[in-house]
């Protein structure tokens, strides 16, 4: 766990470096933003529809215009992951564990899900 949260970090702080966003800000467009909208890309896919694209971009537009300062936006939604991710303690787990489980390896999982079902689905060459 701690290597794979390792890397992720090592990631994140070469992408602030190449893009002028804080690490914070970077988690938040990542996860918040990116991973969400590419879910509604594949469920599209999946349904054959350009619906949930359209309502996600429009959803994006919306929040991003009503964000007054972004970088206070990603401090303050960073700060309630990170309690969110603490609450998992008593279960055994830590920060780290629960940042792999539910940032890194959940994503990837729902991911391959719904690539398996957009791009490999055996009842779509009916």
């Amino acid at each position: 766990m701690k290597t794979i949260f390792k890397i992720t970090y090592q990631f994140l702080k070469y992408l602030e470096a190449i893009t002028g966003f804080t690490y914070r800000e970077i988690n938040i467009i990542i996860w918040f933003f990116i991973i969400p909208f590419m879910w509604l890309l594949l469920w599209d896919k999946i349904k054959n529809t350009h619906k949930f694209k359209i309502i996600g971009s429009v959803l994006i537009i919306i929040s991003l215009l009503l964000i007054p300062n972004f970088n206070n936006f990603s401090n303050e939604l960073f700060s309630l992951s990170q309690d969110f991710l603490n609450v998992f303690n008593p279960l055994g787990s830590n920060y780290v564990k629960s940042s792999v489980i539910i940032c890194v390896l959940l994503p990837i999982i729902i991911t391959g899900v719904l690539i398996k079902k957009a791009y490999f689905n055996k009842q779509d060459d009916k």
